[in-house]
C-alpha cells in the first residue's frame, strides 16, 4: 500500500530540459554530483554515471521553480561540509545523501545541511534500511527513497 504520493524525479543538467519537464508535472529536477565510489560500484554495469558539476546546479537553478531542485551529493566524506555548503549556496532546495549505512552518517549529514534545505535519504544498502528511524538529527525535514 502506497502511504505517500508518488514523486516524479528527472535527472538532467540541461536548463532547457529542466524547464520543460517542470512545466509538465515533474516534482523535482535532479542534478547528480555523486562520483565518490560510484565507478567502483557501477563501472562494470550497464548504467549511466552522471558527469554533472557544481556549475550545472547554478544553471539548472535558474530554470526550475522554487522547491523543485534536488541535488545528490557524495556520501559523507572529509569534503562533505564544503560540498553541502556550495550546493546550498547555488540554490539546492533538497539535498540527497546516497550510500549511507549508519545513523551516524545521517546525523552528520543533517548537521551539515542544518535546516537550510530539505534532506532526502537514498536507501541503497541493508545498513541504510536498518538505520531508518534510528537517527534524530533532522526527522522533520527528511524524506527517504529507495534506489
Amino acid at each position: 500500500m502506497l502511504t505517500s504520493p508518488l514523486r516524479l524525479l528527472f535527472i538532467t543538467n540541461q536548463p532547457e530540459v529542466a524547464a520543460y519537464v517542470c512545466a509538465r508535472g515533474v516534482d523535482r529536477v535532479f542534478v547528480d554530483l555523486e562520483v565518490l565510489g560510484k565507478h567502483e560500484r557501477q563501472g562494470h554495469l550497464d548504467t549511466v554515471i552522471s558527469r554533472h558539476s557544481l556549475a550545472d546546479v547554478t544553471r539548472v537553478r535558474e530554470s526550475v521553480p522554487p522547491g523543485k531542485l534536488l541535488v545528490r551529493v557524495n556520501p559523507v566524506n572529509p569534503g562533505s561540509a564544503e560540498e553541502v555548503d556550495e550546493v546550498l549556496r547555488r540554490g539546492a532546495d533538497v539535498v540527497m545523501l546516497p550510500m549511507f549505512r549508519t545513523p551516524a552518517e545521517v546525523e552528520t549529514f543533517c548537521a551539515l545541511v542544518a535546516g537550510r534545505a530539505r534532506v532526502c535519504l537514498l536507501v541503497e544498502t541493508l545498513g541504510a534500511m536498518e538505520s531508518l528511524g534510528r537517527f534524530s538529527g533532522c526527522a522533520a525535514s527528511t524524506r527517504s527513497t529507495s534506489g
